[in-house]
C-alpha cells in the first residue's frame, strides 16, 4: 500500500513473508473463530485469502473441504499518477457477493449460519472495513427478515459471525471502532510505514526481495 509521504519509512515484503505471518495466524483464526466463509477485498484481499485457504479447510462427513473464497470490490485509495496514493474521502463500491452462488448449498440467501472471515492485507485507517461491515451486516438484516419463524430466525441470528483478518495491522488512529461481536485478528502490527507488498511490484521480483535488505531495522 502507496503512501504519498516520501519520508515515512518503506517496508518491502516477500511472499515468504506474508505467507509465514498467515500460516502462524492460521491456528489462532481455527481455533477461536473456525470460519466458512472467506470475503476476501480486492486487490489487497485476494492473495491472502487463498494463502489462507491452504491451512484453513471444513470437515464435512469427515472429508476435508476448502473453504470458498467471495471477492468484494472496494475503493478508497485514489491514484496521484504514480507509486503514491492518497486516502479517499469515501468508500466506493466497485464489486459484490455474488448471492446465486452463495445460494446454491445454503438457504436463506447464503450469508445466514455462517462464519464469515473478512480478508484483507492491511489495517490502515479502518475505513473500509468498518464500511464493509456495515453492508454486510444489511445485508445479513434483510435475509433475517424473510425468515418467518421467530425461533429459526434467532437461531440464525445467533449462529451468524462476522470476523476480520488482516495481514498487517498499522498502529495508528482508525476511523473508527468495530461492532462488538466482530472478532478481529491480524498476523503482524506495524508502525504506521509504507508496506510495499511483492504483488504490488511492476519490476523485477527479484530486485523487490534483494531491496528488503534495506528495511529499517525494528
Amino acid at each position: 500500500m502507496g503512501n504519498a509521504d516520501a519520508e515515512v519509512p518503506m517496508i518491502r515484503l516477500s511472499y515468504n513473508d506474508v505467507h509465514n505471518s498467515i500460516q502462524q495466524c492460521a491456528a489462532k483464526i481455527q481455533k477461536e473463530f473456525e470460519p466458512t466463509l472467506f470475503i476476501a477485498i480486492g486487490g489487497g484481499g485476494f492473495i491472502p485469502a487463498r494463502i489462507l485457504r491452504t491451512f484453513l479447510k471444513t470437515t464435512t462427513e469427515g472429508k476435508k473441504r476448502n473453504i470458498p473464497i467471495q471477492a468484494v470490490g472496494l475503493t478508497l485509495y485514489e491514484s496521484m499518477g504514480g507509486i503514491a496514493e492518497v486516502v479517499g474521502k469515501e468508500v466506493v463500491r466497485t464489486q459484490w457477493l455474488d448471492f446465486s452462488t452463495l445460494g446454491k448449498t445454503f438457504k436463506h440467501g447464503g450469508l445466514l449460519g455462517r462464519r464469515i472471515l473478512i480478508v484483507d492485507e492491511v489495517d490502515d485507517t479502518r475505513t473500509t472495513l468498518i464500511y464493509l461491515i456495515r453492508e454486510l451486516q444489511k445485508d445479513i438484516d434483510e435475509q433475517l427478515q424473510l425468515i418467518e419463524n421467530t425461533e429459526d430466525r434467532e437461531k440464525l441470528r445467533e449462529t451468524t459471525k462476522l470476523g476480520i483478518f488482516v495481514v498487517h495491522n498499522k498502529l495508528k488512529e482508525k476511523a473508527g471502532e468495530l461492532p462488538s461481536g466482530v472478532q478481529y485478528f491480524a498476523a503482524q502490527e506495524t508502525p504506521d510505514v509504507w508496506l510495499a507488498y511483492p504483488w504490488e511490484c511492476d519490476g523485477q521480483i527479484e530486485e523487490h526481495d534483494a531491496m528488503r535488505s534495506q528495511n529499517p531495522k525494528p
